[in-house]
């Protein structure tokens, strides 16, 4: 669930991004996810689908360490863009703004705080 008004737009940084359009305050929440509507596949089971829908979830997911699961969200935070100086950070449980962020800013994460991204994708 979003907090913030936002918008996807084409990114600088990886096809599509997540941008804000509102002023965005630091640690203010932006976004907290819905374990019950997002997709959560075991190692195995993401094996048994097609090539091209692995392909997807590993596009467009990711892998969760701490829950040993592929996990793709529902909804338009799949969009957010990696950066190993990301503008959001996870903070118990939440998306929050690690500094003010402008309106237009395409909000990114670096996506080290929840996997390990060049690992997962050689398995």
């Amino acid at each position: 669930m979003f907090y913030i008004k936002y918008s996807l737009k084409k990114s600088k940084l990886h096809g599509i991004g997540l941008f804000a359009e509102e002023e965005i305050s630091k640690n203010q929440r932006i976004y907290k996810e819905n374990c019950k509507l997002n997709l959560s596949l075991s190692k195995k089971e993401l094996l048994n689908l097609t090539k091209d829908e692995q392909r997807i979830i590993k596009h467009y997911g990711y892998f969760d360490k701490r829950r040993d699961r592929w996990h793709l969200s529902f909804d338009d935070i799949r969009f957010c863009n990696h950066s190993s100086n990301g503008n959001v950070s996870l903070r118990k449980g939440f998306l929050i703004a690690k500094r003010n962020i402008k309106k237009g800013e395409e909000l990114t994460q670096d996506y080290r705080e929840f996997e390990n991204l060049r690992d997962e994708l050689k398995k």
